[in-house]
């Protein structure tokens, strides 16, 4: 057992199976399993959860008791082009596993988004307030929430907001890169809402398997505190001058949403409340701040760590 596990929690050595392990999510859990000495199964495209056989015969031969689910088609733009393909992912894959775990007495975790709500309020969202979503990615988002819901008791369903980590496309790199590459950066500062640090969600994930939980339902989880998209652009650009990420600094413009066009209309203040998963599973919340300099961090170890060929030196 990882000295990290709470005490009375149960030893894993099998069981764990992490879908979308390829994804930036999907491998932050992937590290956070493994440093806990963790046997655990992964996949990613090869085992397609949009069609069921393949999710059965890949199940087959193992003894599962708990799927982490982080297969997602998460390209909000597109989805407004593309709804058929969001659909197919977020909606019928999810309830392709959710009927899986039912079938094979597993529990399911999966993930959903903020983009569920049409951030059209003052307050925090709740779990219980209705969605609304304006995007068809959003939609495709809330149609795997309630399919999930229809096959499945035992669920955990964690609505999260504005997701960075060290692997994969996120804002945080999008920024560094304009940073790194353009004179001035223009950023909306009209949508509000709260980060969420994939490293932290991934080690509140491995302590809800860790301690077998069965405190089912919907929560909300993110990082403690409200900014705008330029607010994080603007302690981004900040920190990663501290930490000689970036070499110059260069001008923040503040923008409206209206000059900056997107295809997929966002919410303009989709702030969760996570009060419930702290006090339900424990989860522990950090400052978005304190948060974003520990990516960088994290960040600074993988550039130090890493082998020019690609593996670990």
């Amino acid at each position: 057992m990882s000295v990290a596990d709470p005490p009375g929690a149960m030893r894993l050595e099998t069981g764990i199976w992490l879908v979308g392990a390829a994804g930036m999510l999907g491998r932050q859990l992937a590290g956070e399993f493994a440093a806990r000495g963790w046997a655990f199964f992964a996949s990613d495209r090869e085992v397609d959860i949009r069609d069921p056989r393949q999710l059965e015969a890949t199940a087959r031969s193992r003894r599962i008791a708990w799927i982490v689910n982080c297969a997602a088609f998460t390209a909000v733009d597109r989805a407004e082009d593309e709804p058929e393909a969001a659909l197919a992912v977020n909606a019928l894959g999810v309830e392709n596993l959710a009927r899986l775990a039912g079938e094979i007495g597993a529990k399911l975790i999966h993930f959903s988004s903020d983009y569920v709500f049409a951030g059209d309020r003052d307050a925090p969202y709740l779990e219980l307030d209705e969605p609304n979503p304006l995007s068809r990615y959003g939609w495709s988002k809330l149609q795997g929430e309630l399919r999930l819901a229809s096959r499945l008791d035992r669920h955990f369903l964690l609505r999260v907001s504005w997701l960075y980590g060290v692997h994969g496309p996120n804002f945080v790199h999008t920024m560094l890169r304009v940073f790194a590459e353009q004179e001035k950066a223009r950023v909306v500062n009209d949508q509000f809402g709260s980060p969420t640090y994939a490293a932290l969600l991934a080690r509140n994930v491995a302590g809800l398997v860790a301690a077998d939980s069965e405190r089912f339902g919907t929560y909300h989880y993110c990082d403690a505190g409200v900014i705008s998209w330029f607010d994080f652009a603007v302690a981004i650009q900040e920190l990663a001058l501290q930490t000689g990420m970036i070499v110059k600094k260069i001008p923040v413009e503040a923008i409206s949403s209206r000059e900056f066009t997107t295809r997929a209309q966002r919410p303009a203040r989709s702030v969760l409340d996570c009060a419930k998963v702290q006090a339900e599973l424990g989860f522990r919340v950090h400052p978005w701040r304190s948060n974003l300099e520990d990516f960088f961090a994290e960040k600074a170890w993988h550039a130090a760590h890493e082998d020019p060929h690609g593996g670990r030196a």
